[in-house]
């Protein structure tokens, strides 16, 4: 349980792990420090675990990062499917926009809110 990556200033470590069979995951929970530097990414932190465990990054969700205040330390709670298939199935939408690079999730979110109808918009045709 005590992996380590430590790589540009930033040190991730195994805190916790659950095994969860029923949807074929592992539950994380990861130290994460960082010392004189900003709290790394969703997608910084979903490579360097997938590296870290030699799984692909598609496997890897983060479900979130909290950080405290002035300490340079974050812990991570993250989600590492046995497949591909089975964290598209199983994972929000919100939590798989969030592990995305920005572009790709603005772009699903645009054609998201090009779908929904205006407010104000009638149903029905006009009377």
């Amino acid at each position: 349980m005590s992996q380590q990556s430590t790589e540009s200033g930033v040190d991730l470590a195994i805190a916790g792990e659950k095994v969860n069979k029923l949807l074929s995951r592992r539950e994380l929970v990861i130290n994460v420090q960082h010392m004189g530097g900003s709290t790394p990414t969703r997608l910084q932190v979903r490579e360097r675990v997938a590296s870290m465990l030699g799984v692909k990054p598609s496997q890897v969700y983060v479900v979130e990062i909290r950080t405290s205040y002035g300490l340079g330390k974050s812990i991570a709670r993250v989600h590492v499917y046995n497949d591909d298939k089975m964290g598209e199935a199983i994972e929000p939408l919100y939590i798989k926009l969030r592990n995305m690079p920005p572009e790709e999730a603005k772009k699903i979110r645009d054609a998201i809110k090009a779908k929904k109808p205006k407010k104000g918009a009638k149903k029905g045709g006009s009377k």
